[in-house]
């Protein structure tokens, strides 16, 4: 056989907006990578570790067809992915239209629609909460009375905690409605208020079988911004055991069949209920956390499992260790100068002096974070914290 033949026969597949780990890992299997990059903006650096890189509109369907499609002729795709929340929706409707396996259009456009995923999930009984769509300061206000207690307004599509409220009762209404829209909120959704502890869970799905890989522990700010994450989850069994079943209905009831998912989860006096889900690997660096804690390369899975080149985990895995990552929040104002503490800990930061520090309203204001395991969750979570509460950024404020 000639090289050009043993080329020909390995596995192809179509990454479409995807991160570096997914092309490392799909091109150390043995896979033949093309890249789709979003013709709009320069091409990232990962394209050219790729076989073939090509330029598309993401956000024309009939565009990235025309690109992949003379590809897929020649020689066809086991599957197009992306494990970046913008790349979903294209890989799910370009595949569609090729006619490969993969996750339905219609999953994926339910867990970015958070209205039509609620409405799904109360129909079936699946951990269900009291919803509407307000179209204004009234409906919100309306709605606050009817459930009698404090209620979220978010958006339907939003991701990374952005444009999250906390509503605390009707004469709150009007004010948190025009902050919703200050801060870029669209196409509101309003849900009555989940007490309890939030966590998330990551999964891996093979055949329409789904696997819970690890319950993470989570830090939550006033604005519903992730300050914290920690694996595996100090809950008990039983609790445990009662997220993953909810998990496996939630993941059955909008049909995902395959990959990762990122589902969020509220740990309420009547039970947990889900919040969102995304079908990718948890962001926060989670993908991080389940290598320290788990030894698990959700990526390599990710690539590997759908041509048969690793086999997907049958049954939730074990920690071997315990990891955290907590993420810093200096007081607002501009950065004057930053002292790091000695120690062993990885600590990544996203300003420098001169930077304006904003207040903590989404997930892209924090100003760095902290990253550590340990011989167990609670060790882990004790290094993050201390190398955290020595991290010096001073803003002035």
């Amino acid at each position: 056989m000639t090289s050009g033949q043993q080329a020909s026969a390995a596995p192809r597949l179509a990454v479409l907006a995807g991160t570096p780990q997914l092309v490392r890992a799909a091109r150390t299997l043995g896979i033949e990578t093309v890249f789709v990059h979003d013709a709009g903006r320069p091409a990232p650096p990962v394209a050219a570790e790729a076989d073939l890189a090509l330029a598309a509109d993401l956000a024309d369907i009939d565009a990235l067809h025309a690109a992949l499609a003379p590809l897929h002729a020649e020689r066809p795709f086991g599957r197009v992915l992306s494990l970046t929340e913008h790349g979903l929706l294209p890989t799910a409707a370009v595949a569609e239209r090729l006619g490969l396996p993969g996750n339905a259009l219609h999953t994926v456009e339910l867990l970015q629609d958070k209205r039509r995923m609620r409405e799904l999930l109360d129909s079936r009984g699946v951990g269900p909460v009291r919803t509407t769509a307000p179209d204004g300061p009234a409906g919100l206000a309306a709605f606050c009375r009817t459930t009698g207690g404090p209620v979220i307004l978010k958006p339907s599509a939003g991701t990374g905690s952005q444009a999250v409220f906390r509503v605390a009762g009707a004469e709150q209404a009007a004010d948190v409605w025009r902050a919703f829209e200050a801060a870029g909120g669209t196409l509101p959704i309003a849900e009555e208020y989940l007490d309890g502890p939030e966590i998330s869970v990551e999964s891996f799905s093979h055949d329409g079988k789904h696997t819970v890989l690890a319950v993470t522990d989570k830090s939550v700010g006033p604005a519903f911004v992730e300050t914290g994450h920690t694996q595996p989850s100090a809950l008990s069994a039983p609790i445990l055991a009662e997220v993953s079943a909810l998990v496996h209905a939630f993941l059955d009831a909008v049909g995902l069949t395959e990959g990762p998912a990122h589902t969020e989860v509220k740990v309420t006096s009547k039970g947990p209920r889900v919040l969102e889900s995304h079908n990718r690997i948890g962001g926060d660096k989670i993908r991080e956390l389940l290598r320290r804690a788990y030894a698990l390369d959700v990526v390599a899975l990710t690539a590997g499992c759908p041509f048969g080149l690793l086999r997907p985990p049958a049954e939730p895995p074990v920690a071997r260790r315990g990891a955290a990552i907590r993420f810093l929040t200096p007081a607002p104002g501009t950065v004057r100068r930053i002292t790091l503490p000695d120690t062993p800990a990885e600590i990544h930061l996203a300003v420098s002096p001169g930077d304006v520090v904003r207040p903590v309203r989404s997930s892209q204001d924090r100003a760095g974070y902290v990253i550590a395991d340990g011989t167990d969750a609670a060790d882990a979570a004790r290094i993050c914290e201390d190398v955290a509460s020595r991290v010096r950024i001073d803003t002035g404020g």
